[in-house]
């Protein structure tokens, strides 16, 4: 492919950090991949798409040493995860560009859509999927309500599994590392008949804890998924994949630690009154040891799903039907004080249904490139949580909270052609959700359930039974959101586009315990409006790709999870404008390198809230870096007849941000910069290959989650991320 209007491109590069000089005095032969990705429901090149996009492919992944969804942070500008604060460590609590939320509680939405194989994912308890059959992770960021079945405010994580394609192939890896690491995963595929293909993926991961407890330690994994695909194609104009998938966990709850104490709390000031002895709190001197134990720290989870995609070719047009079902059944806890003493700590019981389906209609007439789609989404979660406050005195509460959501949307996005370099996109969404929600609230008495009556009266959508503390609540809620754009191919090679875009995410109920019925509250939905300009380009010869876009997000009726003195409570609090920019860049200097890196920016203006605790108007947004700066550089020597060897280096660095809402000091997490590194030989015959990989080499701990219940329990908790560790992979190719 050759390059036109050398100076454009020479004035761009320059502009965009590469130095001016290194453009006509460069000469390769190494040219990038074509990336191809399907964000707009059709596979285009990445480089053709008007959408701030981050994918990696399985190869990518692999040289990376990427093997769980939460580690495409490491890769991907304005992405940041946290862990739950529940106690549960397979959650994937997303943040993209300071939209994102870590609430685990089912009455809370995800704000970043998470999707397996075009199947949106309601509750992210086990979500943070091992990655051993996955063909490519697509990271869109801002709102795909006019592109995605379900609603998508922050942006969208599409997950695409390998689809069998009638090749006969296996794999299998052997992993041995710290903590007493042992992983077994396999893949094979193969055909069935002339028109049926299957692929099987199994994976076993075992590791000790990292946070020394008098019982299990803290950190440990123990886990297990597998997934079946059978793909049937008996023309060229049908297809039908079935897949099935299964996971489970039985592992302690993630490690948490308590981070201060101070005098004059309710709960703590009543505990260390009929506790002299053993008085509470002591703060962790050492992150890597807890005085936890009992019952309440556990880290369950066993899930099933299934999802059945038919497609037809109707002439210019494609009829795809996915339907699919997943359940899952979790357990998960937490030890609040970090002693052997149960004043504070909470445990939860989930049980999880849902099922979908949608319909997307694909087509082109001319110039016209169109998507539409009909949606139907329900889902009924049920959560027993104990809430431990002093165990044996009758303060101890135990809720059930059970919850039924039906969604329905109708979307459609055009692509008009006006002339052979400039496009005109637009698309609009419809959305109707309604959220039937019950509480019954019961105090346990060493064990023993009564009645918790609660005084006050709930929102008038609510019915409430007095005498049984039973609160029945329902309500909907509905939405139109747009979006409208242009793109511009400036040359072959230069892509650039623009565009405003809408993304609503539902109201709800506050579903914790409270101490008067008046805290249970509806919180209305949240809109953010986004305007978003980027280019897209491949220079020298396609050896190096720059992709970059600038935003501004107009954050409105924001759902803030704010922590007061008797209750915990989703409020729609406040209101933020968000700005910033992303930069991307992949380099081929030659054949055997390979270099990446990844800037971006974040500003928030966040307007805060005014309450009777104090006023919070100079907030900023949780989980919002102002700066995230990732680079990765890997050289492969050819070593003869020997075969290869490949050396990686990659680092993650993020400023300083903070954990909660209201911006507690002691969860503010500082800047850090992560290192990992990776050498991986491959035989000659590339039937087999041996990879060393070293995470968080520099030890660099730092706090990923956290909790502020200073005013009624007298302690701040968090959790740390895990320290340095290697492993030693085998793989071989069948």
């Amino acid at each position: 492919m050759t390059i036109k209007k050398n100076g454009s491109i020479a004035a761009l590069v320059m502009a965009l950090g590469v130095p001016a000089g290194m453009y006509p005095a460069f000469s390769s032969a190494a040219v990038l991949e074509e990336v191809v990705v399907t964000a707009r429901k059709r596979e285009e090149s990445m480089q053709q798409t008007p959408i701030s996009i981050t994918a990696l492919t399985s190869e990518s992944m692999e040289r990376a040493g990427i093997n769980e969804l939460t580690a495409i942070d490491r890769q991907t500008p304005n992405l940041t995860f946290t862990v739950g604060t529940g106690g549960g460590s397979s959650t994937v609590n997303a943040f993209i560009r300071g939209v994102g939320e870590n609430d685990f509680i089912i009455t809370t939405d995800p704000t970043v859509g998470l999707y397996l194989d075009g199947v949106y994912l309601a509750r992210v308890f086990g979500a943070n999927m091992e990655l051993k059959d996955v063909e490519r992770i697509e990271v869109l960021r801002g709102p795909q309500g006019t592109l995605f079945g379900k609603n998508s405010i922050g942006g969208a994580i599409s997950v695409s599994t390998r689809k069998p394609d009638g090749s006969t192939e296996g794999e299998l890896n052997l992993t041995a590392g710290s903590r007493n690491l042992r992983g077994l995963s396999l893949y094979g595929q193969t055909a069935l008949t002339d028109t049926l293909s299957a692929s099987v993926s199994y994976l076993q991961k075992d590791a000790d804890g990292w946070q020394s407890r008098p019982g299990g330690d803290a950190g440990d994994t123990d886990l297990a998924t597998a997934r079946v695909i059978l793909n049937w194609a008996p023309s060229d104009d049908f297809e039908s994949s079935f897949s099935a998938d299964w996971n489970k966990q039985d592992q302690n709850g993630y490690p948490n630690v308590m981070l201060s104490y101070r005098d004059g709390s309710v709960f703590g000031d009543l505990w260390n009154l009929l506790n002299p002895d053993s008085p509470c709190c002591t703060p962790n001197s050492d992150i890597d040891r807890s005085g936890a134990q009992g019952p309440l720290a556990n880290d369950d989870v066993e899930g099933f799903g299934f999802n059945w995609t038919n497609t037809w070719q109707l002439s210019s047009m494609e009829l795809k039907s996915i339907t699919a079902y997943r359940e899952m059944d979790a357990l998960f806890g937490r030890d609040g004080d970090n002693s052997a003493y149960n004043y504070t700590g909470d445990s939860h019981d989930l049980e999880h249904r849902q099922f979908s389906q949608e319909l997307q209609l694909t087509g082109d007439i001319g110039r016209l490139d169109w998507v539409a789609g009909l949606y139907y989404f329900e889902e009924k979660s049920i959560n027993t949580t104990d809430l431990v406050v002093i165990e044996g005195i009758g303060v101890s509460v135990s809720y059930d909270n059970v919850q039924e959501t039906s969604s329905y949307a109708a979307y459609a996005q055009l692509n008009y052609a006006l002339t052979d370099r400039l496009d005109v996109y637009g698309g609009i969404r419809y959305t109707l959700e309604e959220k039937d929600f019950q509480q019954q609230v019961n105090s346990l008495d060493f064990g023993t359930p009564y009645v918790f009556q609660i005084p006050g009266l709930p929102v008038n959508s609510c019915d409430y039974d007095v005498a049984n503390s039973y609160f029945d609540c329902s309500q909907d809620w509905s939405n139109t959101s747009p979006k409208l754009g242009l793109s511009y191919q400036l040359s072959d090679d230069i892509m650039s586009y623009a565009h405003v875009s809408r993304g609503f995410r539902s109201g709800g109920y506050n579903g914790r315990a409270f101490g008067s019925a008046a805290d249970l509250q509806e919180y209305e939905p949240e809109i953010l409006t986004s305007y978003e300009a980027g280019i897209k380009a491949e220079l020298l010869d396609r050896s190096l790709r720059v992709n970059g876009s600038v935003f501004y997000n107009d954050y409105e009726d924001i759902q803030v999870l704010i922590t007061r003195a008797g209750s915990v409570a989703v409020e729609n609090a406040s209101s933020a404008s968000i700005s910033g920019f992303e930069l991307e860049t992949t380099w081929l200097p030659g054949s055997n390198w390979q270099i990446q890196a990844g800037l971006g920016y974040l500003k928030d203006d966040s307007d805060g809230w005014v309450d009777v605790t104090g006023d919070y108007s100079d907030t900023e947004l949780k989980q919002t870096p102002k700066w995230t700066f990732n680079l990765a550089a890997d050289y492969h020597f050819s070593l003869g007849d020997m075969g290869t060897l490949m050396l990686r280096g990659d680092m993650k660095y993020s400023s300083d941000y903070y954990l909660n809402a209201v911006n507690t000091e002691e969860l503010r997490t500082p800047s850090h910069t992560f290192y990992n590194a990776s050498m991986v030989y491959t035989a000659p015959s590339e039937r087999w290959e041996l990879a060393l990989q070293g995470y968080n080499l520099s030890d660099k701990r730092v706090l990923n989650a956290g909790f502020d219940g200073a005013a009624f329990f007298g302690f701040v908790e968090g959790s740390y991320n895990p320290p340095r560790s290697y492993s030693l992979n085998f793989k071989y190719r069948m």
